[in-house]
């Protein structure tokens, strides 16, 4: 007995002085940043039975202050959540966990099981969509070098969810990249919107602003949407029967397939391929290239290996230089040399082909580039508009678009991937459902892109997706919803197209959601490239309607013109606008991109401003009703703005009929 007594005192002392493991989330970690004003859960697993003690305190002083502290049990599952009460803005602060053993009196001297630094209380942002939410800094730097290139703030918080999926059921956890905060150094992978949008707010109410970056590229909205809310949309039920949505090892089986199939048709390629081994030998006669445009049809609508030869001629003084080489975009991949040197390559079409040339390459006289493009899918082509060019310092160097081409080899398109990420439920599952009820103070969402092919239900999947996240997080939380830029061609004729009509349902969509709003960036477009640079102007607009939505700023500097209602008088469509911010103003010499309903049909109307926050739209004689529509087109030329420069975004009103 004395024996069994002195070997439990032995256990008892053993592990109250030494940390017992808990598990909590990734996103809990160093620098993060919580919610002020708002009880923030905080979980995790552990050893059942155990007690957990959470401290948030000032890290600064030799003798801790605390700010906010509360309590747990881990339950029989092994699982365990507490709230810390609601904290002011501040920071930084260290949170401590430290956990007593069932049965064990506490012992605020043990030492702690999880420690994270640098945590900074402030209002936290969860930014979700597709690619132009994740388009990073780097991808925009022509657009916003100068921005960037001397701004650090320690009270902006950046988290970035890397892309994961699970079709099956809801995660536990998410995989995280470190919060970091903002420098010119370690930028280049924020998100160019959502850093734009956290420098105004930060500077607007002078309190940290934490990012939560959770967005996939080339995704639609389903796959952002739980499961049961899903279903209920017409042919879901039945989707959502499938052996992927049921089956873990899915995945895998279809993935291993598929990568064998792509790997036999590169290899087939390759093989084939009558340039790929001979190019950069010595003695190989470029005499049998033909001089293309690059910017015509020289593929001829096939697929397959296509190979470029040009030349930018440099003076002396320049051999040897350090040097940017800037060839557009194309479709889909490419490996460029320059004078026999590998200087980049790029595996998708969109980004643009921006290399470094490194010094002692460059040389006198004619530099040989060599473009190597391989098309998988789809019409191969040089996207016209970009940038072709040679960069030494302050000189450029333009590439002509005359250049030597010759055909590696022709191949059937390669065989398709599956995206596994943008499959319905599995972005929601794997990027969202893991956050629980973790605060935010407002949602950013930048997504429609994917969704064009079949907008009409577009709207209504959006709100209930809203309002299946507002539920998982317990809060009435605000919406801003980013309205698609221009993209794509001007039309001569008023058009419907999926670009067109996914803009209208985002529309819609800000109008039926409460707590929601619209940000137009019709005008931030370029009509060559989905991913616009210009995500200053859309991070300001977005700025501007979060400080509207979030914070209760009703200035006129956050108003987006809007209209209210349109009746008909003397022959014309009188349309009101909320949202002036003072007045209507006219871009350019007059309105345009106003097209109205007739015999079933849309043609153009002249319009006018005719008060500060009205205007009038032509109409044929004897009209008594009609709709009016406004920058109708997939790359419109805005010219209605508010007095505080703010566009009017795309809009649809029918004549009489009162808007929300």
């Amino acid at each position: 007995m004395k024996l069994l007594l002195l070997l439990t005192l032995i256990f008892l002392t053993f592990t109250t002085g030494r940390a017992q493991k808990i598990e909590m989330p990734q996103f809990f970690a160093d620098g993060m940043v919580l919610q002020r004003e708002a009880r923030v859960p905080v979980w995790g697993k552990g050893q059942p039975g155990q007690h957990i003690d959470i401290r948030i305190v000032k890290n600064n002083q030799e003798k801790a202050t605390v700010i906010a502290k509360t309590k747990a049990k881990i339950a029989t599952d092994g699982t365990w959540k507490a709230y810390l009460p609601k904290m002011k803005a501040g920071g930084p602060y260290t949170m401590i966990l430290t956990v007593t053993p069932s049965g064990i009196k506490k012992d605020n001297n043990a030492p702690a099981a999880k420690i994270i630094d640098n945590i900074l209380v402030g209002d936290v942002f969860l930014c979700s969509g597709q690619s132009n939410m994740e388009l990073p800094i780097r991808r925009c730097m022509d657009a916003v070098a100068d921005e960037v290139r001397d701004y650090s703030n320690d009270n902006i918080r950046y988290l970035k969810f890397p892309h994961q999926f699970n079709y099956v059921s809801p995660n536990d956890d998410v995989r995280i990249l470190p919060w970091q905060n903002i420098t010119p150094s370690n930028c280049a992978e924020v998100s160019g919107i959502c850093y734009f949008m956290a420098r105004e707010l930060q500077a607007r109410y002078n309190v940290p602003i934490g990012i939560i970056n959770s967005a996939v590229g080339g995704t639609q909205v389903q796959a952002w949407m739980p499961r049961d809310i899903l279903a209920a949309f017409d042919g879901y039920d039945k989707e959502l029967q499938k052996r992927k949505y049921h089956q873990e090892d899915w995945v895998d089986s279809v993935r291993r397939a598929e990568t064998t199939a792509g790997m036999e048709w590169e290899n087939k390629m390759n093989a084939t391929d009558t340039v790929l081994q001979r190019w950069n030998k010595p003695g190989y006669s470029f005499a049998s290239w033909k001089t293309v445009n690059m910017f015509t049809n020289w593929s001829e609508g096939k697929n397959g290996s296509f190979w470029f030869r040009t030349s930018v001629n440099i003076p002396k003084h320049l051999a040897g230089k350090k040097a940017i080489l800037r060839f557009g975009a194309m479709k889909d991949a490419d490996t460029i040399f320059v004078n026999g040197h590998y200087v980049g390559n790029t595996t998708y079409e969109y980004p643009p082909r921006v290399y470094n040339v490194k010094e002692n390459i460059l040389r006198e006289g004619d530099n040989e580039i060599i473009v190597h493009l391989m098309s998988q899918s789809g019409m191969a082509n040089f996207t016209k508009g970009k940038l072709y060019q040679l960069e030494i310092g302050e000189l450029v160097f333009p590439i002509k678009p005359e250049i030597q081409m010759a055909v590696g080899c022709t191949m059937p398109q390669k065989p398709a991937s599956t995206y596994f990420v943008d499959t319905p439920t599995g972005l929601y599952n794997a990027m969202i459902a893991p956050l629980q009820d973790f605060p935010v103070k407002g949602m950013l969402w930048y997504q429609g892109e994917s969704n064009q092919g079949a907008p009409q239900t577009y709207a209504s999947m959006l709100q209930a997706m809203v309002e299946a996240w507002r539920t998982q997080f317990r809060s009435q939380f605000p919406v801003v919803i980013m309205q698609l830029p221009g993209y794509m061609a001007k039309h001569d004729k008023p058009i419907e197209s999926g670009w067109t009509r996914i803009r209208h349902q985002q529309y819609l969509a800000s109008q039926n959601i409460s707590r929601a709003a619209l940000a137009p960036t019709l005008d931030t477009g370029e009509y060559n490239d989905i991913h616009p640079q210009d995500k200053k102007t859309a991070g300001h607009r977005a700025a501007d309607q979060m400080s509207r939505l979030a914070y209760g700023d009703k200035s006129s500097q956050t108003e987006v013109p809007t209209p209210l209602s349109a009746r008909i008088v003397d022959g014309k469509a009188i349309i009101t606008f909320a949202g002036t911010a003072g007045e209507l103003k006219v871009k350019g010499d007059k309105l345009h991109d106003f097209a109205v309903l007739v015999n079933g049909k849309y043609q153009w109307a002249e319009a006018n401003i005719t008060g500060p926050a009205t205007i009038a739209v032509s109409l044929p004689p004897a009209t008594t009703a009609t709709t009016v529509r406004y920058c109708w087109d997939d790359y419109p030329q805005p010219s209605l703005y508010n007095a505080a420069g703010t566009p009017a975004p795309q809009f649809e009103i029918e004549v009489g009929a009162k808007q929300k």
